[in-house]
């Protein structure tokens, strides 16, 4: 009788079962006029008691949680197996439908969901034991909560075979993300992006929900970057730094990598998440902070640029008060390419790089991309600037020349000045820092830089001709 008990325990999934063969699910007991000998079934049974007893099957009663409580009843065993009354010879019917019979709630899940476990395919017994385990769901060899070594019976152990797992996964936790029944999503996932991932990683979600901008993979879900249950790389990415962003940021990466004046955060270190957040953030495009302030993080100090040293221009912000309008609107990518350029500075467009350049329109494409180039083209003005003697346009005497044209450089500085029109207190020449000694009046002004002697204009001016 004890090989008969042992072998029921070890079966997980009862078929067709003879008078011959022990190895039943649960084999009812004999009637008292029909006493086995020793080691062999009854061969008729007693339908008023307990398959259940130490004579016979009492071993299933040492699981730790068993399939019904009542397992040891009378007439309990029959829920699930049939037989010939009074004969010890049953079958069982080991399909999901006639577990589901009971479990109704998961039945309906299950005729609903548009992907089913196929493991069902097989009857419920493939993954649970049908009398009792040792854990709630009774699923087979399972002591605890990992349950690679059940899954992984069908599905391949390389799912996990990465430098990075993801916890889940390498804890053999499988049901965090999948539901092992069946889902209305495709892998039986019990969410989607990041509302399933999302589920553990709560203060990204939260993140997320109230930012002001969320980058274009994480709507789509989680998995454009990072890989499910492992990847190659930390943080279970797909690919590293620029690498992964130029799948979709291909054209960003090229002018980065190709630049011929480079914007060093872009290659280096943390390279795009430098500047970026790949999730959420609350200034676009996924910065991680808002414009000019990001860019004052680094160029909060003097900042060395090849055989040149830029200036700390946080530093000048705070002692400036009149600020540049595209800083003080936006930020510097209003003239700067934050990825790197062609152009002196990262410029977006072109601006002379020295003191004196020779004019020309194409030359000062920066300044004329916001500015009315006839500034600089009209010679006689009595509207287009304040910087006139008469009807003179001062402008165009200093710049408009076709050799040695003072650039704007040489009396406006670009980021900020405590002048409201920007001009320079003074201004790089060569190695001297050239003052400019600039008057403003109510109706004009006066300088007297080293470049020439005390001049002085006059808005009120009678109007110049070209005779005069």
């Amino acid at each position: 009788m004890e090989a008969c008990v042992e072998s029921v325990l070890s079966l997980r999934r009862p078929t067709v079962f003879g008078a011959a063969l022990c190895a039943a699910a649960l084999i009812l007991m004999s009637t008292p006029g029909a006493v086995a000998r020793a080691g062999e079934p009854p061969e008729e049974i007693d339908p008023a008691a307990s398959c259940v007893t130490g004579a016979c099957h009492g071993a299933l009663q040492s699981y730790r949680i068993l399939h019904w409580k009542e397992l040891a009843g009378a007439g309990e065993c029959q829920k699930c197996h049939e037989g010939e009354p009074g004969a010890h010879e049953f079958s069982v019917d080991d399909s999901s439908e006639k577990c589901l019979g009971c479990h109704e709630e998961l039945a309906a899940r299950i005729e609903s969901a548009e992907t089913v476990h196929p493991a069902l395919d097989d009857g419920c017994s493939a993954c649970h034991d049908p009398h009792g385990g040792a854990v709630e769901a009774l699923l087979i060899d399972i002591q605890g909560t990992d349950l690679k070594e059940l899954c992984f019976q069908c599905h391949d152990s390389d799912l996990i075979d990465f430098p990075f797992a993801h916890g889940p996964a390498e804890q053999g936790a499988c049901v965090q993300c999948h539901d092992p029944h069946a889902s209305p999503r495709s892998a039986m996932l019990r969410g989607e992006g990041i509302g399933l991932c999302g589920r553990c990683h709560q203060e990204l979600a939260e993140k997320i929900e109230s930012a002001r901008t969320v980058h274009a993979p994480v709507e789509d879900g989680c998995l454009d970057c990072h890989g499910p249950h492992g990847g190659p790389h930390a943080k279970l990415l797909r690919a590293e730094k620029r690498a992964l962003c130029n799948e979709c940021h291909d054209d960003v990466v090229e002018e980065a990598e190709g630049a011929s004046v480079d914007h060093a955060p872009t290659t280096t270190g943390a390279e795009c998440l430098n500047c970026h957040e790949p999730h959420a953030a609350d200034a676009a495009p996924n910065l991680k902070r808002a414009q000019p302030e990001l860019c004052l993080g680094c160029h909060d100090r003097p900042v060395q640029s090849g055989d040149a040293q830029l200036l700390d221009v946080k530093g000048w912000l705070d002692t400036h008060e009149t600020w540049h309008a595209p800083i003080r609107d936006g930020g510097c990518s209003a003239c700067h390419r934050p990825h790197g350029g062609e152009s002196f500075r990262m410029l977006k467009q072109p601006f002379p790089e020295r003191f004196y350049a020779s004019f020309s329109t194409e030359a000062y494409g920066l300044c004329f991309s916001c500015h009315r180039k006839a500034l600089a083209t009209s010679e006689w003005t009595r509207a287009l600037t304040g910087f006139r003697d008469g009807n003179r346009n001062l402008h165009f005497v200093h710049v408009n020349k076709a050799e040695r044209g003072r650039t704007c450089r040489a009396c406006h500085d670009a980021h900020a000045t405590s002048d409201p029109r920007l001009v320079r207190d003074e201004t790089p020449y060569g190695k001297w820092a050239m003052p400019l000694q600039y008057e403003r009046t109510e109706t004009g002004g006066s300088c007297h830089p080293g470049c020439h002697k005390l001049e002085k204009y006059d808005r009120n001016a009678e109007n110049y001709t070209k005779e005069r």
